[in-house]
């Protein structure tokens, strides 16, 4: 009897503290998030994906959205607020949405973008970015960007970063140094 109550007793203590704790939430919710956000034809991308569930109304996540830097950032603001509604109303989620706003039609920074990916694609198809900035100065350029990683990745960062910067300031024939902040890939899917 004394086993089985105590059987019984950490069985309910593990029910009880895992939504304490925070689960992960549902690949299924996740994927209606990114449906609901993609939605939205301003948005262009998004990235940073968090869920986190603690039981029934006490459903959390938030996001980074990107739109262009041109809008007007009171209309943006307004989509967004809308959208953090409709996901509260269609899925019991309190969503919060960052606003990252990106450049848009400058040839230069699309193909620098471009070129990034594809070098970091030759390591590995897995590997994404975001947050795409770029900062000239005399004698060199700064690229500014995130890069999802795939998790059996992490310990390739130093690597990662010292290839791309080589690559390109040899590709581009001047000095190039990046700023790559790394997020795991399990964020941004």
């Amino acid at each position: 009897v004394a086993a089985f109550i105590l059987y019984s007793g950490v069985n309910m203590a593990k029910e009880t503290i895992s939504p304490l704790l925070g689960e992960n939430a549902s690949p299924q919710l996740r994927q209606q998030i990114v449906e609901l956000v993609n939605a939205c034809p301003e948005v262009l991308g998004y990235h940073d994906l968090m869920v986190h569930d603690y039981g029934p109304g006490q459903r959390f996540a938030s996001m980074h959205v990107e739109m262009d830097q041109q809008a007007d950032p009171l209309v943006c603001h307004e989509l967004i607020d809308n959208l953090e509604r409709a996901c509260l109303r269609s899925y019991n989620v309190h969503l919060v949405l960052h606003y990252d706003p990106v450049v848009t039609g400058d040839a230069q920074l699309d193909r620098m973008r471009t070129v990034v990916l594809e070098l970091l694609q030759q390591q590995d198809e897995r590997i994404t970015i975001h947050d795409f900035r770029m900062v000239k100065g005399s004698g060199h350029t700064n690229l500014i960007f995130d890069i999802a990683l795939p998790a059996d990745m992490t310990d390739q960062k130093a690597a990662i970063a010292h290839h791309l910067e080589k690559s390109l300031s040899e590709q581009e024939g001047t000095c190039i140094y990046t700023v790559i902040t790394f997020d795991l890939a399990a964020f941004n899917d």
